[in-house]
């Protein structure tokens, strides 16, 4: 399992790269990332052809999904080879499931120049360019719908990625492409840690190839239950080795007790969501996609509560150091960037009216910014450093200070988010229903309205911010209402130079519509509702401490404002899970508070079919989408999108945990 708490932070290491014969060439590892004759023909005929893609697309049934994991994902050439065969014979309402893992990830220029080379995957090489993550550590989820694709790019060593997919305790895989530099040259990834992991993910007759013909290779792919078959190698080359897995791999020792873990992944059966805002409506959307009806159901409309606001950005935090809040902050901006732009592209959300690509600058001071700039580096797509001539020049204001540029931001009108994601087939809305009952009646949960409408459903997602207390199964989570006031402002001619999002310890994005949305106050213990005049005037305040130039120095300027109470939790990371059971789960791992560092190999005691995300504060647009695909990848047992130390840092379970290993249950 992956541990980083507390290390430097620092970006993944970029490759050192040559070109020879006219191909990439590793200088790190002293060998080239394909064949200098033919790289394509090459990744077809070792990898594709060595595990009978082809033949295993045309067996898929409906439902059915196949999960590619390739060890060495260098340029994308196998991916990319794999994605034109899937189009080619892919089954209706079948999935891909792609595992790329790479310790060394070439950084977006670099891969642009090399994919050059294969014309023919022109339009599929766009696609991944046009979703490439940035250099960061961890899990970077790209999905794809319309073509029923999930491609996860871990950039993480070989060793890293699987032990930590392996803890775990799922078989995921179908398919290996045992695709890293040659054993002789890249000793790390042809380790025992890394076969004790491939025989421990694989499923029941998955399948290998690799392009070495190493007797090492042999030998331990043969100890954890494959059969491996020599073949012709490609080229020059004289031999490679495939194979077939003949007996379950056991393993080794579990490590790690499975407080945080979905004890009995399975299809949910029929889904109620209850909540209709940002939460809501990405759950019901990361359902929707991979097959399974949603009814989501509301007390009031969709997108009310903190989900209405006129405008918010996708934001983020650079840390110095690893930790869990910046880390999930860094990996969700990550990808929810990613799939609004896909969505701005398709037109799904309208341009300039439902959002927009605007990037964001963050103003700090100096110093700050000058120890982020020593850790962070200038290699990274993510972020830029700029001195305050650079600022003014990107933000069209004149800007006093240096600041931290994101080009990734947008800023988006949360209601025409959460109306396009709710906008599938397989989702039903049920509006203005009232306050909502709900208990466990046999196998079933029972849902009553007040004013007396009910259903059923066997699996109840709760996504209802501070609401999600009101059950006895679920009041000792420890969310609250956090009251923030936005300040809106009409465009003037000054206002209308902003060419990005500003932000300092507000945010004021581009107009929408003609309006500026100026905030947000930040009100604990306050669920009032009321509009004040004293908030608008910190707004506009606190704007123009940052940026002198603004006029707007009183509320004259102002049009009218919005409140609402944004959902916090107290380490201020979001719940996305299964809610345990709090007697059982405190009886069962009790002698952690005697010592933290025992594993209990016993089950997480659950709620059945009772899950819950919330406390996404004043990040809903950011958080959301993330979180929402680790809640569905765990209750349908997929593969993750997230560390697993990440996955228990937002798990719901583990405010009991942190209670339990410091002797004081709750």
């Amino acid at each position: 399992m992956i541990k980083r708490h507390n290390k430097p932070w620092q970006l993944t290491p970029a490759p050192a790269l040559s070109w020879r014969d006219g191909v990439p060439y590793s200088d790190t590892f002293d060998d080239y990332y394909f064949s200098s004759v033919d790289g394509m023909a090459e990744g077809r005929y070792v990898f594709l052809d060595g595990v009978q893609l082809s033949q295993r697309l045309r067996s898929m049934a409906s439902g059915d999904t196949l999960t590619i994991a390739e060890l060495g994902f260098g340029t994308g050439l196998n991916f990319l080879l794999t994605l034109h065969d899937w189009l080619l014979y892919r089954r209706p309402d079948t999935e891909l499931t792609y595992i790329g893992i790479e310790g060394y990830p070439l950084r977006r220029s670099v891969l642009e120049q090399v994919l050059e080379h294969f014309p023919e995957l022109r339009d599929l090489a766009s696609m991944l360019l046009s979703d490439w993550p940035s250099p960061t550590y961890g899990c970077h989820r790209i999905r794809w719908p319309h073509w029923g694709i999930t491609l996860d790019l871990w950039w993480e060593t070989a060793s890293e990625a699987l032990t930590d997919l392996a803890s775990r305790r799922r078989t995921l895989v179908d398919c290996w492409y045992l695709d890293g530099f040659a054993p002789a040259r890249s000793d790390g990834m042809w380790t025992e840690p890394v076969y004790s992991a491939i025989g421990q993910l694989s499923r029941e007759h998955s399948s290998f190839a690799t392009f070495t013909a190493a007797s090492d290779v042999r030998r331990a792919l043969e100890g954890v239950g494959f059969s491996v078959v020599k073949r012709s190698g490609f080229g020059p080359k004289r031999e490679c080795l495939i194979g077939t897995l003949l007996a379950k791999h056991t393993g080794a020792q579990n490590k790690q007790t499975p407080w945080d873990l979905n004890p009995v992944p399975q299809h949910p059966g029929n889904v109620v969501v209850l909540g209709a805002g940002l939460a809501g409506s990405f759950i019901a959307r990361s359902l929707a996609e991979r097959g399974i009806e949603v009814r989501v159901i509301d007390s009031a409309a969709i997108a009310t509560g903190g989900s209405s606001n006129l405008q918010g950005l996708t934001y983020t935090r650079l840390s110095h150091q690893f930790a869990p809040l910046g880390d999930f902050s860094i990996a969700a901006y990550d990808y929810s960037t990613r799939l609004y732009a896909q969505l701005l592209r398709a037109r799904k959300l309208i341009p300039e009216e439902d959002g927009a690509l605007c990037g964001y600058l963050q103003a700090s001071s100096d110093t700050a910014i000058e120890q982020l700039r020593t850790d962070w580096g200038d290699d990274s797509d993510l972020v830029q450093f700029l001195t305050a001539e650079a600022a003014s020049q990107q933000l069209g204001l004149t800007v006093e200070h240096p600041a931290i540029y994101f080009p990734d931001a947008l800023w988006l009108h949360p209601p025409a988010v959460c109306r396009e994601r709710l906008n599938h087939p397989l989702i039903q809305v049920t509006e203005n229903c009232g306050m909502i009952d709900y208990h466990r009646q046999g196998n079933r949960w029972q849902l009553l309205s007040a004013s007396g409408w009910s259903t059923d459903a066997s699996t109840l997602i709760l996504a209802t911010a501070e609401q999600i207390r009101q059950s006895p199964l679920t009041h000792w989570l420890p969310l609250q209402g956090i009251r923030g006031q936005v300040t809106h402002i009409a465009a003037d001619d000054y206002s209308n130079q902003i060419r990005c999002a500003f932000c300092h310890e507000g945010y004021f994005p581009p107009a929408r519509l003609g309006i500026h949305c100026i905030g947000a106050t930040y009100g604990p213990n306050d669920s009032a509702l009321d509009e004040r005049l004293e908030d608008h005037e910190q707004n506009i305040k606190t704007l123009s401490k940052w940026l002198p130039g603004m006029k707007w120095q009183s509320m004259k300027a102002a049009q009218a404002g919005h409140v609402a109470l944004r959902c916090t939790t107290t380490d201020y990371l979001p719940i996305a899970g299964p809610i345990p059971d709090r007697i059982a789960f405190n009886h069962r791992y009790a002698h952690l508070s005697k010592r933290k560092s025992t594993v209990i190999d016993e089950p997480c005691p659950v709620v059945p079919g009772l899950w819950a995300m919330g406390g996404l504060g004043s990040r809903g647009l950011t958080a959301a989408p993330l979180a929402a695909e680790t809640i569905v990848a765990e209750l349908l047992g997929e593969a993750p999108p997230l560390p697993r130390y990440l996955q228990q840092a937002i798990a719901p379970a583990r405010f009991l945990h942190r209670g339990l290993v410091k002797g004081a249950p709750l």
